[in-house]
């Protein structure tokens, strides 16, 4: 998943595919250590494809701060 992907789903959409994205490393990790895993790369990739989503849903938290103090900025 790329970051422009990911950039177009919304909060919940994005909060949904991170605790799949966990529950995908977590099994994936069971796999691996009962060797049944063959292309272990996947762990990463998925272990990314969480980071760059708590990115964004930090980045959106941030601006959605600023906005918030900036409309109090004008109220106030």
């Amino acid at each position: 998943m790329n970051i422009e992907d990911i950039r177009k789903l919304d909060k919940e959409a994005l909060i949904k595919e991170k605790e799949s994205i966990l529950k995908s490393i977590m099994e994936n990790r069971f796999k691996h250590k009962s060797m049944q895993l063959s292309d272990t790369s996947v762990i990463n990739k998925l272990r990314k494809d969480k980071a760059r989503i708590s990115t964004v849903l930090s980045e959106r938290k941030i601006l959605e701060k600023l906005e918030m103090d900036e409309k109090e900025n004008q109220d106030g």
